[in-house]
């Protein structure tokens, strides 16, 4: 049975895979490449409520399953509706919100990903915060984001 949705849902997900990748920015946009990752979303969910294993459909898909998994627990969540606040920032400004992180990390998970959305909400771009932490990418320190407001909604 396992195997069959698996292929099931493989067959209906490579159609639109490549242009579901594409997809970047707000999820609220209207494009081609948004309608086919909401629908790439919307059929994962769908796959793992009739039961199926969402790193058994990553491996057949070739994508990492953090991403699979990321889609489905992250569905309902929207950064967007949490609007930062807009300001021009010095860079010492980043260099504080930096040292918060970092503090809160020391306390674990939960308020690390809290105080990252902490500065998100206070205006705090993720890419200077990504260099004050000495990482390469925003992409975890948004997915962090995500995680809190996820938890706190």
């Amino acid at each position: 049975m396992s195997d069959d949705l698996i292929k099931e849902y493989k067959d209906k997900i490579d159609p639109i895979l490549l242009l579901a990748k594409k997809a970047y920015g707000s999820r609220t946009q209207k494009t081609p490449a948004h309608d086919a990752s909401r629908r790439y979303t919307d059929l994962l969910i769908e796959f793992k409520l009739k039961g199926g294993s969402l790193p058994g459909l990553a491996r057949e898909l070739n994508v990492a399953y953090a991403g699979v998994r990321r889609r489905v627990v992250m569905k309902d969540v929207t950064v967007a509706s949490v609007r930062p606040k807009s300001r021009t920032l010095d860079e010492n400004s980043v260099i504080e919100a930096s040292e918060r992180v970092r503090k809160a990390k020391e306390n674990g998970v939960s308020s690390y990903h809290d105080q990252l959305a902490k500065e998100y909400q206070d205006g705090i771009p993720m890419s200077g915060l990504a260099r004050g932490l000495g990482l390469s990418s925003a992409a975890p320190l948004y997915y962090g984001v995500q995680r809190s407001l996820q938890r706190n909604n």
